[in-house]
């Protein structure tokens, strides 16, 4: 009878769109949860390459939600507006102890037209159904806003008091750059002389079936990450009626110096990060594969053609490159006089944008090609620590929530907001608590995006762990173990 009643519960709310947290007091918390999100999944909060065109609205009636659903949050802690981002401060009991940041973003990517009628439910709904919440921002990334914000609003229930200092910040703008969101907060912060000790942010996940013949699940946290660069390939010609073309056009020559960069990709390379990786999950695939990394200098060739085989691994060993825009033409009996494509260009840790480009016009080798930078140019991280108590917390915090996983470092392809933060801090992870799937991770930015009810759940205990695990309990915080020759242990500070 109480499953009945939690569903009906669950249908009223959600045809009313009532679901602030007075609407949910008679539902447990869990459920309570799954309303929030749902809730926030309805503002369109989509960012916008240009400024101007995105619906600022939106982010507001968002906060406005979010100051609703989480009332000990919004009373207890400080709250910054930041441009149209948030920043919330929760202040330590130990002064001396430098705060951690949680970073995550509540704006998403647009919904492409063509693609709108193959959503099984409405993209911008919060639709709860068949053990999921559906809609645009359930993996990317409003579960994390919601999840964290629960499991501050939860410890704050419990009477819970951090000794180091809690740093919340909600972008607006991660998924065109973060330059005014994060890149803002960060320089405020700086403004007022704070440094950090962590960032927790976005990224990697536990991932299921990602080593063929390794059933255990797999945490990868990203302890460094690609760098970003798009390339603007332009070629002009005489333009002219297309009854009588020439032997070449804008549109051919573009496409060949596009052909070429596919049949030339980048050279293949180990990075320090990545071998970490595989030194750390050898034992899992077998004793030739443990054998292989003890002596990676004989068998360097061996493994790194194992991963190029597969598209995921691939990318993990060299720069990859993807064509994303393409321009031409506005009449189809008329030549374009110009036509143009982006190539948007993931770097591999130790290399930059003059070989970058080197390397792309090395592979094209047409000089009718102008090849460009377009927009802003960001190089690869620095690598995170992983021997030190920061990251033994958060190891712990990921095996207490999924004991069954092996935590492993690993580089992130792609860029989060965190990037923004590397001047006030060593220490940047990119982890997201869900377990994914190759299939599960496709629906990032795709159709039929949407979390599984109980995953989010694990999200919001996960933040409430790492908080403790971070930010003491009672204690004053964490000091390394020195000359340890494993993990460091989590020490009390008196």
């Amino acid at each position: 009878m109480s499953r009945i009643f939690l569903i009906f519960i669950l249908c009223v709310l959600q045809v009313t769109g009532e679901l602030y947290a007075t609407d949910t007091t008679a539902v447990g918390k869990p459920a309570r949860t799954v309303l929030k999100l749902a809730k926030a999944i309805r503002y369109k909060t989509i960012s916008a390459v240009d400024p101007k065109k995105t619906n600022y609205s939106e982010f507001a009636k968002l906060h406005r939600c979010l100051q609703l659903s989480f009332p000990r949050v919004s009373d207890e802690l400080q709250r910054e507006v930041i441009g149209h981002s948030l920043l919330y401060t929760w202040k330590g009991s130990n002064p001396q102890l430098k705060p951690i940041l949680l970073s995550g973003h509540m704006d998403v990517v647009p919904v492409e037209q063509a693609s709108a009628e193959a959503w099984e439910h409405p993209p911008f709904e919060g639709i709860v159904e068949g053990g999921y919440i559906w809609g645009r921002g359930t993996m990317d990334d409003k579960y994390r806003v919601v999840a964290m914000l629960e499991a501050v609003e939860r410890l704050l229930e419990e009477g819970y008091k951090p000794d180091r200092t809690i740093l919340l910040a909600f972008g607006h703008d991660e998924e065109v750059g973060g330059y005014e969101g994060a890149g803002d907060m960060s320089k405020h912060l700086a403004n007022k002389g704070i440094s950090l000790e962590a960032v927790f942010d976005e990224g990697l996940a536990v991932a299921e079936n990602i080593l063929p013949g390794v059933d255990q699940p797999i945490a990868l946290i990203g302890t460094a990450a690609k760098g970003n660069i798009n390339l603007k390939l332009t070629v002009v010609g005489p333009g002219g009626h297309s009854s009588v073309p020439p032997d070449e056009t804008p549109i051919g020559i573009l496409s060949q110096a596009i052909y070429k960069l596919q049949q030339q990709p980048f050279e293949p390379r180990l990075t320090p990060t990545t071998r970490e990786t595989l030194e750390k999950l050898a034992p899992l695939l077998g004793a030739k594969y443990e054998f292989a990394m003890q002596h990676y200098g004989l068998f360097k060739g061996r493994v790194l053609k194992a991963l190029s085989r597969d598209q995921a691994t691939d990318a993990l060993i060299r720069t990859k490159m993807a064509p994303t825009i393409i321009n031409a033409g506005d009449k189809f009996n008329v030549l374009p006089r110009e036509a143009s494509a982006i190539i948007n260009i993931r770097i591999l840790n130790g290399e930059n944008e003059e070989t970058v480009l080197g390397h792309v016009r090395s592979a094209i080798g047409d000089e009718r090609v102008r090849i460009e930078r377009y927009g802003v140019y960001t190089p690869p991280s620095a690598v995170t620590p992983t021997n030190s108590a920061l990251y033994g917390a958060l190891e712990k915090t990921i095996l207490e929530v999924y004991p069954e996983v092996v935590a492993a470092p690993a580089l992130f392809p792609g860029a989060t907001d965190s990037r923004h933060y590397a001047n006030l801090t060593e220490n940047i992870f990119r982890f997201a608590p869900q377990v994914v799937t190759r299939e599960k991770a496709q629906l990032v930015h795709n159709v039929n995006e949407r979390l599984a009810v109980d995953m989010l759940e694990n999200c919001v205990l996960f933040y409430k762990l790492l908080l403790k695990n971070t930010c003491g309990v009672g204690s004053g915080g964490f000091l390394v173990e020195e000359n340890s020759a494993t993990l460091p242990k989590l020490i009390p500070v008196d």
